[in-house]
């Protein structure tokens, strides 16, 4: 792809992501996972945006499967679109569907020089975690799947909603969590907390091995959002959901 091409790309989605709206910009263009994460830079560039972490898509496989995916991929999380207490939440053209999952908060830089990157280290950097409904979609009309195009579409993230932090909560224990997910209060499907790469705080391994592959590390304060521990359910305006992840507590929005 050519840089004009990139460019114009990344000028597009972002402001199609800004207004609301979609595009009829092909993204099966994008040939290299490199390529991909520049364009998506550009685009986070150009929105202006303060950054307040990671999302991460596709860190289980009944969510990569749907959405076509062959791994995980991340992006970066808008001020505006990490909402926390949030109790109505506007769904966007595009809108994909809602997911559970776990959102971490940083408490110092990560990883600090030297610093083997693993589960523990990860524990000791991680100040609480909030349980989460995860928005995803799209900003092309189109549905093109693949690695690369989720990664360019902002990894096909467009909120993170949280409920209250837990702070005292075991974190060596998340995986024993089961997630039940309930709209208009009927349980719908349930999840479990190991199907993200085993462990949540796997999530938060693998986001910091990419950052450190890039020369990036997590920040003090980042919010990391894991990607799903449910299947992805399609919402509708007017649909009331609510996620009950246990000792780590719950959380629900009206999407209108």
């Amino acid at each position: 792809m050519y840089f004009e091409l990139k460019d114009k790309t990344a000028d597009v989605l972002a402001r199609c992501r800004r207004r609301e709206q979609l595009c009829d910009r092909p993204l099966d263009l994008i040939s290299s996972q490199d390529a991909a994460y520049g364009i998506q830079a550009i685009a986070e560039d150009l929105l202006g945006f303060e950054r307040k972490g990671f999302a991460l898509v596709g860190s289980s496989e009944p969510s990569r499967r749907i959405l076509g995916l062959t791994k995980p991929v991340f992006s970066e999380i808008p001020a505006s679109a990490l909402i926390v207490g949030v109790k109505q939440f506007g769904l966007p053209p595009g809108a994909i569907g809602a997911q559970g999952e776990f959102v971490f908060r940083i408490l110092r830089p990560f990883p600090e020089a030297g610093e083997a990157i693993d589960r523990a280290s990860v524990a000791s950097a991680v100040l609480g975690c909030h349980p989460a409904i995860g928005i995803l979609g799209r900003r092309t009309r189109q549905s093109f799947v693949g690695n690369n195009a989720a990664i360019v579409d902002f990894g096909l993230h467009v909120a993170t909603l949280c409920g209250p932090c837990a702070d005292a909560i075991d974190l060596d224990r998340l995986a024993d969590i089961e997630v039940n997910v309930f709209l208009f209060g009927d349980t719908v499907f349930a999840g479990s907390a190991t199907s993200i790469l085993g462990h949540p705080l796997e999530a938060v391994v693998w986001l910091a091995n990419e950052l450190s592959a890039r020369g990036k590390q997590l920040k003090p304060s980042d919010f990391v959002a894991t990607g799903s521990c449910t299947t992805i359910l399609q919402v509708l305006p007017g649909q009331h959901l609510a996620a009950d992840f246990g000792p780590l507590g719950q959380v629900d929005c009206i999407f209108s």
